[in-house]
């Protein structure tokens, strides 16, 4: 199991964490990201895509739910917090989503944690002060 646990003082922090977790990931992971708004959660995921070798824009799928990047691994970056509906995740094959041939990120991961597999990782964001965030796994 991945362990992280870290106090990241800057986005710049933030991104470097996402960056050099991206080297211990593989096709099938799934991982959730749990934390408030402007915890960092997007920045980790810009580190993760590029260090994938992923050179374009990067943005939260708050209003998509669903954005898929083709990086060095193909890269499912999906957000719960404006549907937390099961029923229409159901719908819109999730099951399928997330055992797609790629990485899947989660946003708001413990929004839903029924709909998501036991062997998700787990990475907590707590924002602390200014620019200070918490992170780490458990």
């Amino acid at each position: 199991m991945i362990k992280i646990n870290t106090i990241s003082k800057s986005y710049n922090d933030t991104f470097k964490l996402g960056y050099d977790f991206s080297n211990k990931i593989q096709t099938g992971d799934v991982i959730g990201l749990i934390g408030n708004l402007a915890s960092g959660k997007t920045s980790f995921v810009k580190g993760v895509l590029k260090g994938l070798n992923y050179n374009h824009d990067v943005t939260s799928p708050t209003f998509t739910l669903i954005n898929e990047y083709n990086a060095k691994i193909k890269v499912v970056h999906i957000d719960f917090y404006r549907e937390a509906n099961i029923e229409r995740w159901n719908n819109m094959g999730f099951h399928d989503i997330i055992n797609d041939d790629a990485i899947i990120i989660i946003e708001w991961a413990d929004l839903l944690l029924d709909l998501l597999p036991d062997n998700m990782l787990k990475i907590y964001f707590n924002h602390l002060s200014g620019n200070h965030r918490e992170i780490y796994t458990k």
